[in-house]
Formats: C-alpha cells, sequence, structure tokens
C-alpha cells in the first residue's frame, strides 16, 4: 500500500508540473497581444510620395483616433536630420482632437541643395509622437531622398512600418521572401511571395512593377542585394525591412509556417500526457483504497 500511495504522489506531481508548463507555453503564444486601447493612437502615417529630390515639398499625412474630445494634445514631428544635426521636417504643435479619427496634414519644403545642407542621398527617417496626459504613442514612416530626380533607390523601412503595410490590405503591396527553402518553410510572414535570391534575377516577371515591393530577409543583407536586382530590372518602388523577420519576430510580430499552424500551440502533447496520468493517477488511487 506505501508503494502504491508513492506512486500516486508523484502521478499527481507530475500533473501539476505538466499544468504549470502549458500554462507558461500559452502565455508566451500570446505574449504578442497588444494591451488595451489607450485614450488615443496613430492610425496611419504617410507621405504624398517616398521618394524626394531637392527643392521638394514632403506632405505628411498623419490620422489619430482619439476615444473623446480631447484638447492640448501635443503632436511633435521630426525627421530628415542631416550631418549637421538640422531637422528639415519638424512641427511641434498643441491641438484638439474629437471623438473618432482625426486627419493632419503637414508640409515643409527641402533645401534647394539637399548636399550644401548636409543631406546625403539616402533614407531618412521621420518620427511622429502624439502625447495626452501620462499618454504618448509613436510612430515612424521613412522616405528617400535623392539628389537626381530621376535616381531610384530602396527604401529602408522599419517592421512597424512594414507592419502597416501589410495590414493595409492594399492590392498594390507585394510582400517578397527571399530567403532559402528552409528558412521559409520555418517561419515566414504571412503573406508573402518566396523567390529565392539565387533566383529572383531570373524570376522578376512573376512580380508586378506598379506595386511596392516590400523585401526582406533574416537580417538585411540579401534583401540590400535583392532590392539592387529589383531596381536593376525597372521596379521604382522597392523597400527593404530593416532587421529582416529576426527584427519582425523581436517585435512579437506573428509569423506563418509550411511545418506548424502559424500560431502553434505549445503544450498539446503535455495536455495528453496530462490526460494519461490522468487516468494512471485515478486507477492508482482504486487500488490504494480498495487494499
Amino acid at each position: 500500500m506505501k508503494y502504491e500511495h508513492k506512486i500516486f504522489i508523484i502521478v499527481v506531481a507530475a500533473i501539476v508540473m505538466l499544468s504549470v508548463f502549458v500554462g507558461v507555453g500559452m502565455q508566451s503564444v500570446f505574449a504578442f497581444t497588444p494591451a488595451a486601447d489607450g485614450a488615443i493612437k496613430i492610425v496611419s502615417l504617410s507621405t504624398d510620395k517616398d521618394i524626394y529630390h531637392s527643392n521638394e515639398n514632403v506632405e505628411l499625412f498623419l490620422a489619430v483616433y482619439s476615444s473623446d474630445d480631447i484638447s492640448e494634445v501635443l503632436i511633435k514631428v521630426s525627421g530628415v536630420k542631416s550631418r549637421k544635426g538640422i531637422y528639415f521636417v519638424s512641427l511641434s504643435n498643441k491641438t484638439n482632437l474629437i471623438a473618432g479619427e482625426n486627419k493632419i496634414t503637414f508640409t515643409q519644403k527641402l533645401p534647394a541643395c539637399s548636399g550644401c545642407a548636409g543631406i546625403n542621398t539616402g533614407t531618412y527617417f521621420i518620427n511622429v509622437s502624439v502625447a495626452y496626459d501620462d499618454e504618448v504613442v509613436n510612430s515612424t514612416h521613412s522616405i528617400a531622398i535623392t539628389s537626381n530626380p530621376r535616381q531610384i533607390i530602396p527604401v529602408n523601412v522599419v517592421v512597424e512600418e512594414a507592419r502597416r503595410m501589410v495590414e493595409s490590405k492594399s492590392d498594390n503591396v507585394t510582400l517578397l521572401d527571399v530567403r532559402t527553402e528552409d528558412e521559409y518553410n520555418v517561419a515566414h510572414i504571412t503573406g508573402a511571395t518566396w523567390i529565392p535570391i539565387a533566383e529572383l534575377s531570373n524570376r522578376t516577371e512573376e512580380l508586378n512593377k506598379n506595386n511596392k515591393i516590400v523585401v526582406y530577409c533574416r537580417t538585411d543583407n540579401m534583401s540590400t542585394t535583392a532590392s539592387d536586382i529589383l531596381i536593376k530590372n525597372g521596379f521604382k518602388r522597392v523597400y527593404k525591412v530593416l532587421g529582416g523577420i529576426n527584427a519582425w519576430k523581436e517585435s512579437g510580430y506573428a509569423v506563418a509556417s509550411e511545418t506548424t499552424s502559424s500560431i502553434e500551440q505549445p503544450g498539446f502533447e503535455a495536455v495528453i500526457a496530462i490526460a494519461a496520468l490522468i487516468v494512471v493517477a485515478y486507477r492508482v488511487r482504486r487500488e490504494v483504497f480498495r487494499k
């Protein structure tokens, strides 16, 4: 009887430990779930175009949602930082918001001589913050600036903006994964078109040149090469995801897999094990009390 009693205790302990394991696993699955909405949030952030050259106007479009009518909301915009530390897109203004979506437009002109102003050819970030009481929400948008209006370069975007582009459900956005087949099968961003970098030069006709092509790899090395290939083949709207899928996952955004479901259910096997242990515990307990 003592032996069966010990077995019963061990089985119960195993059930408890597995239950904890499953609980922790399930929490990790939903760790990316965003917190409850606050009083304000940035719905969208964009510009009239994404590649500019000297002396052009940058028109910024910002949409802010407010749960109530609120006043004295501080909106700060800063971007296109030159080598001299000057922000050529800048705004700091208090405004009132009504309940619902509020659309704000802001225009600023780039210098007539970008090089003279310390603006090199490349990607520049425009950061927006909206603050009310103790709540602050932020967002980032990328633009590219060239000295030659006919020059086409890729626009580097952070994963937050890449996610906005993907979730816009727009027909003119193509998400392109250029990693190997094995890497793609293990984890990829939902909805991505897969063309490995080794085959891209010969398969560009599979992509729509009128679309925005958002390219990513594991970090951003292969996507740099892929962006150059696309531009050389006549694509004019190319966006490279900084940090690649690694940065995407680190931000808590979901990924899909060809071998498992897009939202994995860790602990499923443990649930089966718990059920089996419960049956064993029941039988052991019955034997204990029978004796």
